[in-house]
């Protein structure tokens, strides 16, 4: 069987599997050209371990859990870096001991499915910029749009990727933008409203570990508030099988609604958040923001109301 029909990919990633094989040390590999038979003229390759090179198995267990997280995660992944992540769980299979298992074990088995995904293929080079600066604490000097606002630069020290709410986020610091860095406050960007990003060759000598969100929803480095939310027992379920925040509480009430007591850091994601679930859901605490969220609905009304009724 062909190198590339067995691995599921072309004949130049095998040539470049090969060579990584031999650049590395791992083991030796011998090739030559078919003299006879059905595949004559073909090359072949024969893996030969080197004297005193430790070897190293990987179970097929392992690589398949590589192979899935890469799955449940493409959708995050611009084309480009996802290309390069399955090349690499293809050039691991490598190390497993059974060669004739390694095409069905890299195979895709398990997909994402989002809806109103955002496609990060045209935002790769931002990517790249942010995961070179990270390691050595460089500045970046950022564009950042925030719809319906102007944009704005930033002098950026990236810290982490985040995922969240299906999109890919960068926590970092943000810094003066002559001369020394000098960490500013913390700062979290939405990767697809970066404009432009380039790195500059100012660094952060110590770099210090960005405040944690302790278990609060929003932005990290926010005071957390306390927040109750009724929910109808259609998604009693549903609240109660997930984690909103650290330390929350989930109370049973009559006829199957249940009351979600949790801590969150930011107001308008929060009214966002419980808008999702329509009349499915009572923000109880806190007072302020309940205000804020009648007259939200109020304004909601008016856009359905006919000519002859009138909101108040």
């Amino acid at each position: 069987m062909d190198l590339a029909e067995q691995y599921h990919c072309s004949k130049a990633t095998i040539i470049r599997m090969v060579e990584t094989i031999e650049v590395s040390g791992v083991a030796e590999i011998i090739s030559g050209i078919e003299e006879t038979g059905r595949r004559k003229g073909s090359r072949w390759y024969q893996l030969k371990n080197l004297p005193g090179t430790p070897h190293i198995g990987l179970t097929q267990n392992e690589v398949e859990k590589l192979a899935q997280c890469r799955d449940l995660l493409e959708h995050l992944l611009p084309e480009g870096i996802e290309r390069v992540i399955s090349e690499g769980i293809a050039k691991v299979a490598t190390l497993m001991e059974k060669a004739e298992k390694r095409g069905e074990t890299i195979a895709s088995k398990a997909k994402r499915v989002v809806w109103g995904r955002i496609d990060y293929t045209p935002f790769q080079k931002h990517i790249e910029c942010l995961l070179r600066a990270i390691p050595a604490h460089t500045a970046c000097a950022v564009e950042y749009r925030i719809p319906g606002h102007e944009a704005k630069a930033h002098d950026f020290v990236p810290v982490r990727f985040t995922a969240e709410n299906d999109a890919l986020n960068i926590d970092g610091w943000n810094v003066n933008g002559k001369g020394t860095p000098e960490i500013r406050f913390p700062m979290t960007l939405a990767v697809h409203r970066i404009l432009a990003c380039s790195s500059t060759r100012r660094m952060l000598t110590e770099c210090p570990v960005l405040p944690s969100r302790g278990g609060v929803s929003g932005l990290p480095g926010r005071e957390g508030f306390p927040v109750r939310i009724a929910f109808i027992a259609d998604y009693s379920g549903f609240i109660r099988e997930r984690v909103w925040s650290e330390g929350q509480e989930v109370v049973e009430l009559a006829d199957g609604v249940v009351e979600l007591r949790f801590q969150a850091g930011d107001e308008e994601e929060l009214l966002r958040w419980a808008l999702s679930f329509g009349s499915g859901a009572e923000l109880l605490e806190p007072e302020h923001l309940r205000y804020l969220m009648r007259e939200e609905v109020l304004e909601m009304m008016r856009y359905y109301a006919s000519n002859e009724e009138s909101v108040e």
